[in-house]
């Protein structure tokens, strides 16, 4: 079974007890920066001596060293990975709607969504004024 090891400053997956079906989250960044650019849930498939082989729907397969704790891999109960990917999917939603709206005609913005997005700017900066 995948344990979680670490303290404050980081969090790690232990797979030396990794077991065949164990699923965890692979969090993969942009080099030299923090940016999240996507989340993959892998399957543990095949266990080695001395790595675990695991393979996600999507992607490419993943072999990793059973006697290294792996760093950007979480179990989906972690409070810490559900908070990334509660942010990383709202900014995939934010990045999404300003293309749709960079690509609008001025006349395809009925009263409705113009309305709906003045009550969403009062109340930001509602809560950047408290």
């Amino acid at each position: 079974m995948l344990m979680a090891t670490g303290d404050a400053y980081g969090k790690y997956l232990d797979f030396a007890d990794a077991e065949l079906g164990d699923q965890f989250w692979r969090v993969e960044h942009a080099p030299y920066s923090g940016t999240v650019t996507a989340l993959r849930e892998y399957t543990v498939a095949e266990i080695h001596s001395k790595t675990v082989r695991c393979t996600a729907e999507a992607g490419k397969p993943l072999k990793l060293k059973r006697a290294l704790p792996q760093e950007n891999c979480y179990l989906d109960a972690d409070p810490y990975f559900q908070n990334i990917s509660r942010s990383f999917q709202i900014s995939t939603q934010v990045q999404r709607v300003k293309q749709w709206v960079k690509e609008c005609e001025t006349m395809d913005f009925d009263q409705e969504v113009i309305d709906a997005i003045l009550a969403w700017r009062e109340r930001v900066a509602a809560r950047a004024s408290r």
